[in-house]
């Protein structure tokens, strides 16, 4: 239940909505005094929201800051690397087609690859409420499979839907089947706040590790300060879904 009401909820709180909402009232309504101000109010939201001076300003306090992989001390037992990174519906299906998340997996295969983890754990079931559900975690794993990673070098968890699910059902893994293990979490840095917190809560120890960082460093020109950018509302969307997120998890205990 949980699951569908937070898609719904996602849906109902995405800026673009709220915007397109109030100016076809605003065109359609009825009341003239209310279809004014929802005009107005339409107006504001997309000037602030698609200003990219103020959402960068805003990613960049709330993702986590990468670390440089010479950083990392020691090897880690397993990567724990969460869904999210490719787009489980294209076609053909006879490979992974990888979505702006790439750098989760990606960074996980280089960081195997050159010695500093052990193991790559795929936390992935489908996300979808409705149609064919596909499930990440093994499309994931039959490409890792066929890149040449020994079977025995990867773990795939097939069935989470959402954070809170990676988190407890990776952790039921790691307890009765690799207990002592050192582990880094990889996640995008804008999804680390509410990631971390329901990994802790599950009773996972890890050192995290963000990745595809997506704020820039902040720049004094007229293109960043004023001109709109229609990027700047995909930012929010990202932010608005977080902190909504993060606080159902609060008040569900799941964070």
């Amino acid at each position: 239940m949980f699951f569908i009401l937070s898609k719904t909820l996602f849906f109902l709180l995405t800026p673009i909505n709220w915007i397109v909402g109030l100016l076809l009232y605003a065109f359609f309504g009825k009341h003239e005094k209310r279809t004014r101000r929802a005009f107005k109010l339409g107006l504001i939201l997309l000037v602030v929201l698609s200003n990219p001076f103020l959402s960068n300003v805003m990613f960049k306090w709330w993702e986590r800051e990468a670390v440089p992989i010479n950083k990392l001390e020691g090897v880690y037992d397993i990567a724990i690397v969460l869904g999210g990174f490719s787009d489980v519906n294209e076609h053909p299906r006879d490979r992974l087609h990888l979505s702006e998340a790439a750098d989760r997996l990606t960074n996980a295969i280089e960081l195997y690859k050159t010695g500093k983890v052990r193991k790559i754990l795929v936390t992935s079931g489908s996300a979808m409420v409705v149609g064919e559900k596909v499930s990440e975690g093994k499309i994931t794993g039959e490409f890792l499979d066929r890149i040449g990673i020994p079977a025995s070098d990867f773990i795939i968890e097939p069935d989470s839907r959402n954070t809170h699910e990676n988190a407890i059902y990776t952790a039921k893994i790691l307890r009765e089947q690799y207990p002592d293990a050192r582990c880094l979490l990889i996640t995008s840095g804008f999804h680390f706040p509410r990631a971390g917190r329901a990994f802790r809560k599950a009773g996972v120890e890890f050192t995290p590790f963000a990745t595809d960082i997506l704020s820039n460093p902040i720049k004094w020109t007229p293109q960043h300060l004023i001109l709109p950018n229609s990027h700047s509302l995909s930012i929010w969307q990202r932010l608005i879904k977080e902190w909504v997120g993060l606080a159902a998890y609060k008040v569900l205990g799941y964070a």
